[in-house]
């Protein structure tokens, strides 16, 4: 299943291109995954360690009683789950995507919730990570755009995909 995943998103080489344009292209998203990965996996022992004060602060501002919890563990599991689909090739724009939509919601929740830009008193590294992971997101999926449609029509056209 993978192997066609990566098959599919593979991009016929034109012989017209610079090798340096093509070395940065096929480098550089690498280079901002990893950093991307590095926030996100420093963060994962915060997402599953019981009782997170920034999810309690938004569980309180939402007034449910699931926030705290469940929402923290899965939004663990959505930052590992991109953390590692940046480095399979022909999958790194899925994980670039939940990285965008991850860190979307997250500087959503520090803008417009009593979290704020600054809730531990650091100068809000927390919040210019997020912002600098969705800014490092984004940045691949321009870089790979060629690969988006073949992926999004291999996982909801192809009748292969649906059986595995």
């Amino acid at each position: 299943m993978i192997a066609n995943l990566i098959r599919t998103t593979a991009r016929p080489v034109s012989g017209q291109a610079n090798p340096a344009i093509r070395a940065v292209g096929l480098i550089f998203p690498y280079v901002l995954a990893v950093f991307i990965a590095y926030v996100f996996l420093y963060y994962l022992p915060f997402k599953f360690a019981p009782r997170s004060a920034l999810f309690q602060t938004i569980e309180d501002w939402a007034g449910v009683d699931w926030v705290e919890p469940y929402f923290r563990n899965f939004t663990g599991g959505v930052e590992l789950l991109a953390s590692i689909l940046l480095f399979v090739p022909g999958l790194q724009v899925a994980g670039a995507a939940m990285a965008l939509g991850t860190m979307s919601g997250a500087i959503c929740l520090h803008v417009f919730t009593p979290l704020g830009i600054d809730p531990y008193n650091d100068g809000g590294t927390l919040f210019k990570e997020a912002c600098t992971v969705w800014v490092f997101s984004l940045i691949i999926l321009a870089i790979r755009r060629h690969e988006i449609l073949p992926l999004l029509r291999r996982i909801l056209v192809d009748p292969r995909f649906a059986r595995a």
